[in-house]
């Protein structure tokens, strides 16, 4: 997909600049400033824009204070930055669960500003809307057409509740009804809980219905014990940040997802928590219907097979016949109930099935046009295909290599990823891959 003047050829002599910036230094400090140096080092220009991300670790080697501060002590002065922790990445330099990465894009025919909300688990629409009015208030007078919006917004926190710990699988139905009912809806009173990037996103998309956008969810190493966002020289959690660029070069935006349906479907018939929790499916227990019928598992072993659980489930994700580019998985069971991972988008589910090689042709399948006309590629795509694929990751970087070539790219790994394209509905899914780029020979 490509932004409102893709029929026209671009005759602007301009040049785009972009490089990606690496460091897998242990130490904060030193990593801030290696990634910022590396990415600075490929410009001829200064940056119009920095997006820097990194994965938890440095949060206990250094602090991401320390590492943002590294960045922006070697970056010119007033570089719109945006960015948060991810899961892991995979750029021109390597595929890692460790380290930090930017990409860094220079281009005279662009206005940018950045934007964010905080409290997004107690507030989704308010932190996006909050956003959106920075963004708007800078970009307003920009005289581009073509508008494209970067993400990354928080991610579910697993909420920690008294006697009970860390709450992710609850056995008891006592507990998991209290939860259902108390727990969850009060946990976002204290940054925790589901993340409502689905509300974030569709409020983004109200407020800048012309912007092309793309981003995920801010996450750890997997565990949803905390996640961070990065914005100027702002570390954040529990929000929103967004960068924003008008520009005369038309956008490119294209996703692809990697599963298929089976023939297996269901019925939700009682849901609450504004649709993020499942209470029936058929008329019976949720939990217990989701582990008999679908994962075929006994109720009874669930919770000595754990591991097996959460690794048969990344086959089995789901979609809505309502709508098929929703799709989703299974949170965590809290007795009788399902958390879904977001929030539903209707009650006719079907369940599908993935396996790493339709991730692989899905990824393949991204940049088969227009390839010699991207100036850079950024990624936003599931953390869930690691999980899959494991020591076969490096299976994404090959095909990256092989389809990109030297254009720089960088992708992310978030947790959720979401989407937006003018004129459709607005998305925050998993098991997708969305790409966005310019297209600077224009479209053929």
């Amino acid at each position: 997909m490509v932004g409102r003047d893709a029929k026209l050829n671009i005759r602007n002599n301009s040049k785009i600049d972009a490089s990606i910036g690496f460091s897998r230094k242990w130490d904060a400090q030193e990593a801030g400033r290696e990634v910022a140096q590396s990415a600075l080092k490929k410009l001829e220009t200064p940056p119009s824009f920095f997006l820097l991300f990194s994965t938890i670790h440095y949060k206990d080697h250094g602090g991401f204070q320390e590492f943002l501060s590294a960045v922006l002590d070697v970056l010119p002065e007033g570089t719109p930055l945006i960015g948060g922790t991810i899961a892991g990445f995979i750029n021109n330099y390597g595929c890692y669960a460790r380290g930090a990465t930017a990409l860094a894009v220079s281009y005279p025919n662009m206005d940018v500003a950045v934007g964010y909300g905080i409290r997004t688990k107690r507030n989704p629409k308010k932190a996006a809307r909050n956003c959106a009015d920075m963004i708007r208030k800078e970009l307003e007078k920009s005289p581009y057409k073509n508008k494209f919006l970067i993400n990354m917004i928080s991610a579910p926190i697993i909420p920690k509740i008294p006697f009970i710990g860390d709450v992710n699988n609850v056995k008891s139905r006592i507990s998991g009804a209290m939860l259902t009912h108390i727990g969850m809806p009060i946990a976002h009173y204290f940054g925790t809980g589901i993340g409502k990037e689905q509300d974030v996103i569709e409020q983004l998309a109200v407020s800048l219905p012309e912007y092309y956008m793309i981003g995920g969810s801010s996450v750890d190493d997997g565990r949803m014990l905390s996640n961070y966002q990065f914005i100027g020289d702002n570390i954040l959690t529990n929000s929103v940040t967004a960068l924003a660029c008008s520009t005369d070069i038309p956008v490119f935006l294209k996703a692809q997802i990697a599963v298929h349906k089976t023939e297996k479907k269901f019925k939700i018939t009682d849901s609450t928590y504004h649709g993020y929790i499942v209470k029936k499916i058929e008329g019976k227990s949720a939990s217990n219907y989701f582990l008999k019928e679908i994962l075929e598992i006994p109720p009874e072993l669930f919770y000595t097979l754990g591991p097996f659980y959460y690794k048969t489930s990344d086959y089995f994700p789901m979609t809505f016949e309502e709508n098929n580019e929703h799709v989703l998985g299974v949170g965590s069971l809290l007795g009788n109930n399902i958390l879904l991972s977001h929030k539903m988008a209707g009650k006719n589910v079907v369940m599908c099935t993935t396996n790493g090689n339709e991730i692989l042709q899905a990824i393949d399948s991204l940049f088969l046009d227009n390839i010699k006309a991207f100036p850079f590629i950024f990624i936003s795509s599931s953390t869930i295909y690691s999980f899959i694929l494991r020591n076969k990751t490096i299976k994404i970087k090959d095909i990256l290599d092989k389809q990109l070539g030297d254009i720089p790219y960088l992708m992310i790994q978030p947790i959720i990823e979401n989407i937006y394209i003018p004129g459709k509905k607005p998305v925050a899914r998993a098991y997708s891959t969305n790409a966005l780029s310019f297209l600077m020979d224009g479209v053929r």
